[in-house]
């Protein structure tokens, strides 16, 4: 009996010793040994018991392929603004003498908003429709006389020089003529422009004159926004910019509003990047109207920049090789075998990788314990 369990206990030993060299081979074990201790305790329990063992993997080491949806979203941070605003300015000076809107206020297009003095400007206006006319009657009676003088020149009644001064008569009665007609023009646009009409239906936001104030040319009078149709303004980074593009889904919410969430899509993306802070801006247009917003709410959200429906994906810690020899553990039967796979693309900041190669339903190794190699028997312990 005693020679019996010498003759065990050399065994052992020696399958120990060939133990450490094959763990060394295999890889040496990082941060502690337990891996190296769980495979040694494999080895020398399968052949001193003579009968195949196997190496016991977590629940968490293992995944089971199945067919996901891969979403990405950039989060994004910005305001929301009026699609529409127009800062109304006074063409030219003069006194305001009709200003009864106020901040806050909604008009409707075509709406005078403010009314400029316009005495002066109708009395021009008459004056030069006055000499329009007496230049038309003018050049009537030159060409009356024109016509008179070619009929006479037909018959040689009349010499040459009387026929080209006649001719010269009607041409300068003609430039006078669109001269005027010119001066009536501006006139008539002056006296227009002494009114301030609403280009839309909005609500004026800032008012910065009131009745009867003297204003300069190109002075600012009010702005003018259409709240019914808003926008969202955000930044995004230089870095990460290129991934957005035009119509890409974009999902909001407002502080201050609880559980209400803003679609739209990416309407316009700036060419340049701002000075300051090197971020880009992007207009989000909101679909539909009937948000009860204000401009300069601050807004968050995410733009959802790319997305695939049933892929096979697997996380990039489960790869081995580099990606020209990317293969996987994969559980058959009890035994690791490798599995050649192909990289399509990657995700989630390169934690996720979608890929070819696997079917649904594969067991695959998804931790990188680099003592597992490719004829191992290996069991999946079941979740308490």
């Amino acid at each position: 009996m005693a020679s019996q369990r010498k003759k065990i206990f050399i065994i052992a030993a020696a399958l120990f010793g060939s133990v450490y060299c094959s763990v060394a081979l295999i890889g040496p074990a990082r941060g502690t040994s337990g891996p190296n201790e769980r495979l040694q305790k494999v080895v020398v329990a399968a052949h001193i018991r003579g009968t195949p063992s196997s190496f016991e993997l977590s629940a968490m080491e293992v995944a089971e392929i199945q067919p996901a949806a891969l979403v990405e979203r950039l989060r994004v941070t910005g305001e929301l603004r009026p699609s529409r605003l127009v800062e109304l300015r006074a063409i030219s000076g003069g006194r305001v003498t009709h200003s009864s809107i106020r901040e806050g206020q909604s008009v409707r297009a075509g709406e005078v908003l403010i009314g400029f003095e316009s005495a002066d400007l109708q009395a021009a206006l008459k004056q030069k429709e006055a000499d329009q006319e007496g230049a038309m009657a003018e050049m009537i009676l030159a060409m009356q006389s024109l016509n008179r003088i070619e009929r006479l020149s037909s018959k040689h009644i009349t010499s040459q020089e009387q026929l080209d001064k006649a001719r010269s008569e009607v041409a300068a009665r003609k430039a006078r003529l669109d001269s005027l007609a010119a001066y009536v023009e501006i006139a008539r646009t002056a006296l227009q422009n002494a009114e301030i009409l609403a280009p839309f239906d909005g609500v004026i936001s800032k008012l910065s004159v009131n009745q009867g104030a003297q204003i300069a040319a190109d002075a600012e009078l009010l702005t003018l926004v259409d709240v019914s149709d808003m926008e969202a303004r955000v930044l995004i980074s230089t870095q990460e910019v290129t991934r957005v593009a035009e119509g890409q889904v974009v999902e909001l919410q407002v502080d201050g509003v609880q559980n209400q969430v803003i679609r739209g899509k990416v309407a316009r993306i700036s060419p340049v990047a701002d000075d300051g802070s090197r971020s880009v801006a992007v207009h989000i247009r909101l679909s539909g109207n009937g948000y009860h917003f204000k401009g300069g709410m601050f807004v968050h959200g995410s733009i959802l920049v790319r997305q695939t429906e049933d892929a096979i994906a697997i996380p990039v810690a489960s790869f081995r090789g580099d990606d020209k020899d990317a293969h996987v553990l994969k559980l058959v039967d009890g035994i690791l075998i490798r599995q050649p796979v192909s990289i399509i693309s990657r995700w989630d900041d390169n934690q996720m990788a979608e890929v070819s190669g696997l079917a649904p339903g594969d067991m695959i190794v998804r931790a990188p314990l680099a003592e597992l190699q490719p004829g191992l028997v290996v069991t999946v312990a079941k979740m308490e």
